[in-house]
């Protein structure tokens, strides 16, 4: 099965060198073709290209657009499948064919993505690398194939996308309205969706994206074409943009079992991207929507079920476990939350993201001359507080807080030195979260029960837990004259049943409640110390004022501890180092890995500290995790091997060994040539990084 790549060019040169080298170089052989498409560049690409013997190209006598060109390159690829790529990307290992395995894991699935370091629609993940080369070591140890990791998408970016043939010869090529760019995929999204096909984000598979680096130079033309593009699809299809939005605060804060089939609805729900996170978060769960436009409905009807109506039968016979709100057309008011107490569950939970009339934002739309709140229904803190609390819930609300930039923050200041810093908040958040549950005696009756030194069913802390915490927290507070010892009580017994996000909140509240509190600063030491938090589990033990023994026992467990770890890792690394009894020491170390009972720094510090042939032992550790399979710490021992000395041969050797065998050849070879007398396994090692036969 071939991939036909379609790569669009417009000068940018360097960035499309890098692209097809790297598509050269982790891309399996015979199992694609590279199209590029040209846009009539003039920085010495046309030239570069007509060098290459390895690659269909079009050149256009003018720039034609994204749309357009992306089009030509499908009209002449000769593929079962079509992976439209910037470029301005680098892919790396078992990039295509992770995508390949997704795609033709279903019938329906029509087309593939993967996660990125910057593109738009909630496709990127956190990354801390800062060199190619660390980009490479990181999507090596990410791209893992795992169905588990595949999430169905309404849309997916067009900086990557790997479509089936038979998809594009049903749904037909890209819409050339959307010229020069932007919005074309967001269009063939839709459209693969409308003909049946599932579109499947993979989280299993990471390449490297620089990001739009053609539109960097003119932001305004961008911004301009982006403007008038999101008007064309909307003419089209009757929604914007926002209807495909994805409230991820909202998901984050349901509590329910993965393993019920909780029934939720969407109030607002848009194209039905919330909804859509929901059912990849709990599969089980059983969806329900009410929006107002049609093409939405359209959308969202595909995976839930989806009205216009509060007063539809299916929505009205149904009690929901979580009812969700997030949508300017509907009003949230007395109402809107009549319907909601009448259709959730005793212990059910509202949550509902609004958008904060003081955010400022609004306030400078205001200062304008405009009017914000024509096209949107907006909220303050108190209103929501009132309206909430009147209606017999119980809340928490929080702030959603997004990028500010130095120019927004000024204006803040200003607004801040008038007003006082009070306000910051308010002025920051864009959006309000909140979360509520009806006043019911379930909770407290659980909460009664887990006091009780009788009850030890585990079935209490297990329901109680589906509770948000912070509606735990408020009760306690309101209804207990030692709120501070349910902290503590629920606290411990979460911990030793293994719930460990629900044990700190708890300590966290107890503390905030009473500071000097002996029993809350040891069970925080205690807990955090279990956690590896030994710095700050010493700190809160120094807050209690008269220690007893079993304080100073803790204090020495705390304190002991690393120092015995320390000691025994000494001992072994200098058996390393002198060849004492070899094959033991070398089980005793792999046992610490396997325990996770030693870490790469503390190794370095006693190797740095305490060893005197410092290489010889890192080379020791390095080749124990290499035959062990605990591939990510082999490379640093070998590094930092490597930096005491660059021309020990059997560093260099290991390093061009460890580098071929992880399909590195390029640097495998630069290590391999610093061997300044090389031997017939040094040379064979090279030629093998060449790509050389060996005779």
């Amino acid at each position: 099965m071939k991939t036909s790549i379609i790569i669009l060019t417009h000068n940018q040169l360097d960035y499309t060198k890098q692209c097809i080298e790297s598509i050269t170089k982790y891309t399996r052989e015979g199992s694609y073709e590279i199209v590029i498409v040209d846009n009539h560049s003039t920085d010495g690409t046309v030239e570069w290209l007509k060098q290459q013997n390895n690659i269909k190209v079009i050149f256009n006598k003018e720039n034609l657009g994204f749309p357009k060109g992306c089009n030509q390159g499908i009209e002449i690829a000769t593929g079962e499948n079509i992976l439209l790529l910037n470029n301005d990307t680098i892919v790396t290992k078992n990039w295509l064919d992770n995508l390949l395995t997704c795609l033709y894991s279903s019938d329906d699935i029509g087309a593939v993505g993967p996660v990125t370091n910057s593109a738009a629609y909630y496709s990127t993940i956190p990354v801390s690398y800062t060199s190619i080369d660390e980009m490479h070591q990181f999507a090596a140890s990410y791209n893992v194939s795992d169905s588990n990791k595949w999430e169905e998408r309404l849309k997916l970016i067009g900086f990557c996308m790997l479509i089936k043939r038979e998809a594009i010869d049903k749904v037909g090529l890209l819409d050339e309205r959307f010229t020069p760019g932007n919005f074309e995929d967001d269009d063939y999204s839709v459209r693969l969706r409308k003909a049946g096909y599932r579109l499947i984000l993979c989280k299993d598979t990471f390449i490297h994206h620089y990001g739009s680096v053609s539109w960097k130079k003119n932001v305004n033309a961008y911004s301009k074409v982006l403007t008038e593009n999101e008007k064309k699809f909307k003419e089209k299809w009757g929604t914007d943009s926002n209807s495909y939005r994805i409230d991820h605060e909202m998901v984050e804060l349901i509590t329910a079992s993965k393993e019920k089939a909780i029934q939720v609805l969407h109030i607002g729900c848009g194209s039905g991207g919330t909804l859509l996170k929901v059912k990849h978060e709990y599969p089980l769960a059983q969806l329900y929507g009410i929006e107002n436009n049609p093409f939405s409905i359209e959308e969202a009807n595909r995976f839930a079920k989806v009205t216009s109506s509060f007063e539809d039968e299916e929505i009205r016979k149904r009690k929901f476990d979580v009812i969700l709100f997030s949508d300017s057309d509907f009003k949230l008011d007395e109402s809107l939350l009549k319907f909601v107490k009448e259709r959730l569950k005793k212990n059910g939970i509202f949550i509902a993201k609004v958008p904060n009339i003081g955010h400022y934002l609004v306030i400078q739309d205001l200062l304008n001359g405009h009017n914000p709140f024509v096209k949107h229904n907006m909220y303050s803190f108190s209103q929501i507080e009132n309206l909430l609390k009147n209606a017999g819930f119980k809340i928490s609300i929080s702030g959603l807080k997004p990028f500010i930039s130095d120019d927004q923050q000024q204006f803040i200041n200003q607004l801040i030195a008038v007003c006082g810093d009070a306000i910051r908040p308010m002025l920051e958040s864009s959006y309000f979260l909140v979360s509520g549950q009806l006043e019911n005696g379930q909770l407290l009756s659980l909460l009664n029960k887990l006091a009780s030194e009788q009850s030890n069913d585990p079935k209490v802390l297990e329901e109680l837990n589906h509770y948000p915490t912070k509606h735990i927290i408020t009760t306690i507070k309101e209804k207990y004259n030692s709120p501070v010892t349910m902290f503590n009580q629920i606290a411990i017994k979460n911990f030793a049943a293994g719930y460990h996000k629900h044990v700190l909140p708890y300590l966290q509240a107890a503390f905030e409640e009473e500071p000097d509190h002996t029993d809350t600063l040891y069970n925080l030491a205690f807990v955090l110390n279990a956690y590896g938090e030994k710095q700050l589990a010493n700190r809160y033990l120094s807050l209690i004022k008269n220690p007893d023994d079993k304080v100073q026992k803790l204090f020495e467990e705390i304190n002991e501890r690393p120092l015995k770890k320390i000691q025994e890792l000494t001992f072994l690394l200098r058996r390393l180092e002198f060849d004492i009894d070899l094959e033991e020491t070398k089980q005793m170390i792999v046992h610490k890995f396997a325990q996770n009972e030693i870490e790469e720094p503390l190794i370095k510090e006693v190797i740095n500290t305490s060893i005197i042939d410092k290489i010889k032992v890192l080379q020791s550790l390095a080749i124990i995790c290499f035959e062990q399979g605990l591939h990510e710490q082999v490379l640093p021992y070998l590094r930092a091997a490597y930096e005491l000395d660059k021309t020990n041969v059997d560093t260099l050797y290991n390093l061009g060994y460890v580098l071929l065998y992880y399909g590195e050849n390029e640097l495998a070879e630069k290590f391999l040539q610093q061997i300044q007398q090389p031997d017939e396994q040094v040379l064979d090692l090279l030629k093998v990084a060449r790509g050389e036969s060996l005779r």
